[in-house]
């Protein structure tokens, strides 16, 4: 779940579901997220983006393992793991009052940190063979393949924005590739 992409007017629908005619456009009932991932885990990225409202509300899903769904009387148990990332720092967010320290606290248990590419240059000729094995895929062509002297300058470049600037950058350069 991209937090970040669902708009904050629907973000407790699509998290927890709702009834039949909880809301003007509700024709149906819906479950949540938190209900299909009952009995397994829910990843929810960018939690950094949540609002303040919702962080309330998946605290108290997280303590008390329920969920309730828009318009309903009724709670329901789940069992839910759930894992998060962000790229955003929450301790700082924390400190300015923009994230619950006690939901932060809950979540970060047990926190396995991912550093920035610049910092494991030998990761990334393995992740460049993998972006454009992807991107071949994807795209249907015959052969996709990167010079020594290319992936040498995408190995001393730091990529500020990370994995999604690399792949970007391999996208375009398949684009502008001859042959």
């Amino acid at each position: 779940v991209n937090c970040g992409a669902i708009p904050e007017n629907l973000m407790e629908s699509e998290l927890f579901g709702h009834t039949k005619g909880a809301f003007t456009s509700a024709d149906r009932a819906r479950k949540g997220l938190f209900v299909q991932a009952d009995h397994g885990t829910i990843f929810l990225d960018e939690i950094g983006e949540l609002p303040l409202a919702m962080q309330t509300k998946l605290l108290h899903v997280i303590e008390a393992k329920e969920v309730r769904a828009l318009g309903s009387e009724q709670s329901r148990r789940i069992d839910v793991r759930i894992a998060a990332a962000t790229n955003r720092d929450l301790p700082a967010m924390v400190a300015q009052g923009r994230f619950r320290e006690d939901l932060f606290f809950r979540l970060s248990m047990f926190q396995i940190p991912m550093p920035p590419l610049r910092e494991r240059r030998s990761d990334l000729p393995a992740l460049i063979k993998h972006l454009l094995t992807r991107r071949l895929q994807s795209s249907g062509a015959a052969k996709l393949e990167i010079d020594a002297e290319a992936e040498e300058l995408l190995v001393a470049f730091d990529w500020p924005v990370n994995v999604r600037q690399l792949e970007n950058v391999l996208h375009r350069a398949a684009i502008l590739a001859d042959g």
